[in-house]
Parts: C-alpha cells; sequence; structure tokens
C-alpha cells in the first residue's frame, strides 16, 4: 500500500513486517494523509505498546580494578536503546564487558511510545582511583567511528523518517504551478504502484536504510523498495548519464561531511507535492555527529520548476539491533485499510 505525503513524497506499508509495524505505518500515513503544514512533517512517534526494560544485570554488584563486570540487558517495543556512560546505542538486546577502574553507575535508557524509560545499576570497584569516571569498552565506545585517514565512518543501520522535515516553503518560478500534482482522497500515490520513490524521499520513508562505507565508495541499502545506490568518492559523473529513478550518485568530502551529488533523474517522481524536470540535482550531505546521529540535509533544485532550492533536513538514528528485512511489492498491490474498515 502506497500513501502520497503532505511534502508530496510517497511511502508504502506494503512489507511491513509485523502487525505492530503495519500498525504504526497505517497510523503515519492517516496523519499524512491530512496535509501538514509545509513546514515538515509529523515529528511524534506513532502509538504502540508501551517500551519496557526486561532485563539490566551485571554478573557482579563488586569487583576489583582491573577486573571485567558484564553488563547484559534486554528492551522490547523501544524505538532507541543506550548505555551510559560511555557506550551510546546498542541493540535491544545485548551484552557487553566493562573494565571499570572505580565505582561507576551504569545507566539503561530506552525512548518507545510512552517516551522514555531508564533504569540504574552500580557496581563496586575497589582499589582504584577512588572517583567515578566513564566505564571503558574493549570493543565499542562513545566516539565516532573513523578510517585511518581521520575520515569518519558512516557505517551503520539508520532510520531517518519522520524526523527528516522540509525546511522553509516552496517556491516557484513562473509557470511552475503547472507542475503541482493535484491531491485528492483517492491518490495513494506512487508508493501503491510499488514505483521507487526517487532521492531525497527514499531516506524520508519509515523504513530503515544500510550504509556500507569503504573509503572510496559508499553503498546504500534501502529497505523499502528493495533499492540500493553505489556512490563512489572522489570521481565524477559520467559523460552521458541515463535517466533512472534514483539518479547518478558521486561524493566527495568537505571536510568531516560527505556530499554525494546526483543528477540523472527520470521526471517520474515528485518533490514536495510537485512533478519536476529530469534537470532536477540533488546535493545531500551526511554528517556524523556522534556515535548515534548522523545530520542529513538534501537541496533540491530544478530551474524549470522551482526558483529557490527545496530543502530537506534532520537527523538518521543509528539502529544497531536491526537488519534489513525483506521488502516485497509487486503487481497487484491490496490496499491494507481494506482490513481496518467496516
Amino acid at each position: 500500500m502506497g500513501h502520497s505525503l503532505g511534502s508530496g513524497l510517497v511511502f508504502s506499508c506494503k512489507g511491513a513486517r509485523s502487525l505492530l509495524v503495519l500498525a504504526a505505518c497505517l497510523m503515519a500515513q492517516s496523519a499524512w494523509t491530512q496535509a501538514p503544514p509545509p513546514s515538515g512533517f509529523p515529528g511524534q512517534a506513532p502509538d504502540g505498546p508501551p517500551a519496557r526494560i526486561l532485563r539490566f544485570t551485571a554478573d557482579a554488584d563488586a569487583i576489583e580494578a582491573g577486573q571485567p563486570v558484564r553488563l547484559r540487558w534486554e528492551a522490547i517495543n523501544a524505538y532507541t536503546v543506550e548505555l551510559d556512560p560511555g557506550v551510546g546505542p546498542v541493540a535491544t538486546r545485548g551484552a557487553q564487558s566493562f573494565f571499570p577502574d572505580s565505582t561507576t553507575t551504569y545507566t539503561l535508557n530506552i525512548t518507545g511510545p510512552n517516551g522514555t524509560t531508564s533504569r540504574e545499576l552500580t557496581v563496586e570497584v575497589s582499589g582504584g582511583a577512588g572517583a567515578s569516571r566513564a566505564a571503558s569498552d574493549e570493543s565499542t565506545g562513545q566516539s565516532i567511528p573513523r578510517f585511518s585517514d581521520g575520515k569518519p565512518d558512516l557505517s551503520g543501520v539508520w532510520l531517518g523518517g519522520r524526523d527528516i522535515r522540509m525546511l522553509g516553503s516552496v517556491e516557484l518560478v513562473t509557470g511552475g504551478e503547472s507542475f503541482r500534482v493535484p491531491q485528492n482522497d483517492e491518490d495513494l500515490g506512487q508508493g501503491a504502484l510499488c514505483l521507487p520513490p526517487g532521492v531525497p524521499a527514499a531516506t524520508m520513508v519509515p523504513y530503515p536504510l544500510q550504509i556500507v562505507h569503504k573509503e572510496d565508495v559508499l553503498v546504500i541499502l534501502y529497505e523499502a523498495y528493495n533499492l540500493f545506490r553505489i556512490v563512489p568518492i572522489g570521481v565524477e559523473h559520467p559523460e552521458e548519464i541515463d535517466p533512472t529513478w534514483m539518479g547518478n550518485s558521486v561524493a566527495y568530502w568537505d571536510a568531516d561531511t560527505l556530499v554525494v551529488d546526483v543528477i540523472g533523474f527520470n521526471d517520474r517522481t515528485r518533490i514536495s507535492g510537485y512533478r519536476h524536470t529530469q534537470a532536477m540535482h540533488v546535493v545531500e550531505r551526511y554528517r556524523r555527529t556522534s556515535q548515534g546521529t548522523i545530520e542529513y540535509t538534501a537541496s533540491v533544485e530544478d530551474p524549470n520548476v522551482f526558483a529557490e532550492p527545496v530543502r530537506y533536513g534532520g537527523d538518521l538514528a543509528l539502529h544497531p539491533e536491526w537488519e534489513i528485512g525483506e521488502y516485497v511489492c509487486a503487481e497487484n498491490n491490496k490496499d491494507y485499510e481494506e482490513l481496518f474498515t467496516d
């Protein structure tokens, strides 16, 4: 099932991996059908079962300095799970060894439909420095992972979705109004036809994406529609480009920000409720501001439609507990809303 967002972008609930995900997606669709203001999408998370911490334990309450302590945790219905101090985002179920040199209080923070819930546990350390400090870990830290040349590694499973919003408003050239896509209650958008949403819309659907980052190439795998992009770093666009749904992408570094330049689009996707031409040009910027966050912006230009670039911005949140799932969207796609109406 596809649906047209208030900004003109499109997403689909087809391929939802559980009734919980399907219900959340349908509720998001219901909200977006009511045409939110041009400033962007609703930022609130959908309702659902409350997030709960089922387990947060240490294998010892007291240790000697230099000895390891192993923490275990498990949470359900959580959008994000973070372990402090010194770790950041973690999987919903996991275990980790630490080597604190002083008495340390660890905090597990989970966020879900019911807000944020926390639980603490303290490990007493004797024979150490005597002053509490951030826990250390042999394999995970709060610092941003980097390559040998110092550039940040963007690898991971991320979610943008509702956290990426349109910034400002749409300014049209003379005659640009003719590109507006008429809206009606029966219009389910491109998603209902299983068509790719394009760029930057693929980053804004409520499904995760996985970034596989090497020093000379970035690969983005989108769960929605089984899309992918291969983005070489430090090269130019080819001279001849066949128009495609997702365009042709190349990248370069601007300090610690990876800038992705995209051209070569067909004219079949939508930007903020408007069609565009093959002259569309998108510039995305990915800046990893912490272990668990990528600051994302996108600027869309089309001199045949927009007088000023259409801009989007927000954060991608790291989800180490997720894997990209199978997404199936095919002809004879059915509208799930029929299942929820009398």
